[in-house]
């Protein structure tokens, strides 16, 4: 277990999408359910152009946008039925927050990419994902 919490030593929440019908309209809504906390690392994805920058964009048109993307390693396999939030490290803070003053929640993300890391024998030992930051920021039931 040491191994383990010296490679992946931050913990993140994890919440499964659900599809229900609404009996009235019939129209398909989603609710996101947590399923459990996981031991992962995550980092800013960096971007390489003429100079190097964080992926993080802000830009104002007809809508106002906020991107942030990152990569998190994993041992249980996530996928884009997922969404994930509460990443902190191992005393407990907050990694990504939003900056809604005075305070500040944790950032939700979706997923969307997943990469299987394989040792030389072909074997998957671990999760590589890619999640940006969700537009809508309110997550649960």
């Amino acid at each position: 277990m040491d191994i383990i919490s010296s490679v992946l030593p931050m913990k993140l929440d994890l919440f499964i999408q659900q599809d229900v019908q609404d009996v009235d309209t019939g129209s398909i809504n989603k609710y996101f359910n947590y399923i459990q906390t996981i031991d992962c690392y995550a980092k800013g994805i960096v971007i390489n152009s003429i100079s190097t920058r964080a992926a993080d964009k802000q830009q104002f048109s007809n809508k106002y946008t906020n991107e942030q993307l990152i990569q998190i390693r994993t041992i249980e396999k996530i996928n884009i039925r997922h969404k994930i939030t509460n990443i902190r490290n191992k005393n407990g803070g907050y990694i990504w927050t939003e900056l809604n003053y005075p305070t500040e929640t944790p950032t939700v993300f979706e997923v969307i990419g997943v990469t299987p890391i394989t040792d030389p024998f072909g074997n998957v030992i671990a999760y590589n994902s890619t999640a940006k930051r969700s537009e809508n920021q309110v997550i649960g039931v």
